[in-house]
């Protein structure tokens, strides 16, 4: 179960556009912001990013559906995230894409077909 992550990277401002834009199209649109961050968040959980050294880790976002790994995947290559995988079936009930974000963390938008 996830309650938060926290991350640092090199530049917030070039992140906090980085991230509402790509987090916008799976829908997560809320988000809080002061001098030492940014803070998105839905009903139960939250991401905050924060001026700093970036280190490893790696993000998994739910999508809705196939179109929203899509959108996410290209969106994500239009301003300025690198692939690593483009969206395929992993498995027959599991379709992703792998991006590294503007700092090397490593993205992906996950399908489950349940």
């Amino acid at each position: 179960m996830l309650d938060h992550i926290d991350i640092t990277v090199k530049n917030l401002n070039r992140s906090k556009k980085f991230y509402k834009a790509i987090l916008s199209v799976l829908g997560i649109n809320e988000f809080i912001e002061d001098n030492y961050g940014i803070k998105f968040y839905d009903d139960k959980d939250y991401i905050w990013i924060g001026q700093g050294i970036p280190k490893r880790f790696h993000f998994a976002f739910l999508a809705k559906d196939k179109e929203q790994v899509n959108n996410f995947y290209n969106l994500a290559l239009e301003i300025g995230g690198k692939s690593i995988g483009e969206p395929k079936n992993q498995d027959e009930n599991y379709y992703s894409c792998y991006i590294l974000d503007l700092d090397g963390y490593l993205l992906e938008a996950v399908y489950i077909d349940e």
